[in-house]
C-alpha cells in the first residue's frame, strides 16, 4: 500500500504519551457515537448485563448491546463502569438507565 520511504517517514514520527492517549480517547468517542446511532436507528435492541470482579478485586459492570444493523445482527460492548464495593441491583439499574438517558436512547 505504501512504499518503503513512506513507511520510514511514519516510523520516525515521535509518539508522545499525551498524543497517543488523546487519539485513543477520540477513537473511543467516535466508536461509541457510531454504536449509539446504529442502536437508535434500529427497530429494536437487547442488552446483556454482566457484573464481575477483576484480579484487583474491582467490581465492573459490562453491558453488551445486540441490535439490527443493515439487516444484520450486530453485537458490541456498550458500556463498562467501575462499581463501588457495596452496590445494589438498584445501583446497577440506575447506572444503565443513566447511560440511556444521557445518550437519548429509548
Amino acid at each position: 500500500m505504501f512504499d518503503e520511504d513512506h513507511v520510514q517517514n511514519i516510523k520516525i514520527i515521535p509518539l508522545f504519551n499525551s498524543t497517543v492517549s488523546r487519539r485513543i480517547k477520540d477513537m473511543s468517542i467516535d466508536i461509541e457515537a457510531t454504536i449509539n446511532e446504529r442502536i437508535k436507528k434500529g427497530p429494536f435492541f437487547s442488552i446483556q448485563v454482566d457484573e464481575s470482579t477483576d484480579v484487583s478485586d474491582l467490581s465492573i459492570l459490562l453491558v453488551i448491546a445486540r441490535y439490527l444493523n443493515v439487516n444484520e445482527l450486530a453485537e458490541n460492548l456498550l458500556l463498562c463502569y467501575s462499581l463501588t464495593k457495596r452496590f445494589t441491583v438498584e445501583d446497577l439499574f440506575n447506572a444503565i438507565q443513566g447511560y440511556f438517558c444521557e445518550n437519548e436512547m429509548d
